[in-house]
Formats: structure tokens, C-alpha cells, sequence
């Protein structure tokens, strides 16, 4: 199982790690549904490679540890 999934709008990007979703949530059924900042669909796979997904920290930002991208959303 995939620990962590993301935000399949390019615009968004937001990471949600599962593990840390399983505790008790306010609205838990919609968070685990859709992105809770813009309601799109979530994606287990990196949006660059399409390996699944795996995350590693660079100081505060979130890297794919296959490609080494770093997942921030595209500008508006």
C-alpha cells in the first residue's frame, strides 16, 4: 500500500501522507476522497516518472525519490 498520495491537479500538488490521514479527521470520508484544498482527485503515482509514489524532504519541500523533482504546483 501507497503511503503517500497526490493532488492530481498540477495546480495544487498538495501531498497527503496516509499514515498520517488515518488518525481522526474532521470530514475524514471527503479528505480521503478528494484534495481537501481543491477537490480534485488524488494520484499514487509521481506526476513526472509515473513511478508510485515516494517522498522525500529536502527542507520543507516534498521531492519524488526517483526523478528527484520537486512537487510544487505550476503558477496560475
Amino acid at each position: 500500500m501507497e503511503h503517500f498520495l497526490i493532488c492530481a491537479n498540477p495546480s495544487c500538488r498538495f501531498i497527503l501522507d496516509r499514515r498520517e490521514a488515518k488518525k481522526p479527521l474532521r470530514q475524514a470520508r471527503n479528505f480521503l476522497n478528494e484534495c481537501p484544498e481543491c477537490g480534485s482527485s488524488w494520484s499514487a503515482a509521481c506526476p513526472f516518472c509515473v513511478q508510485p509514489l515516494s517522498v522525500v524532504w529536502r527542507g520543507q519541500l516534498p521531492h519524488c525519490a526517483h526523478c528527484h523533482r520537486k512537487f510544487h504546483a505550476q503558477a496560475a
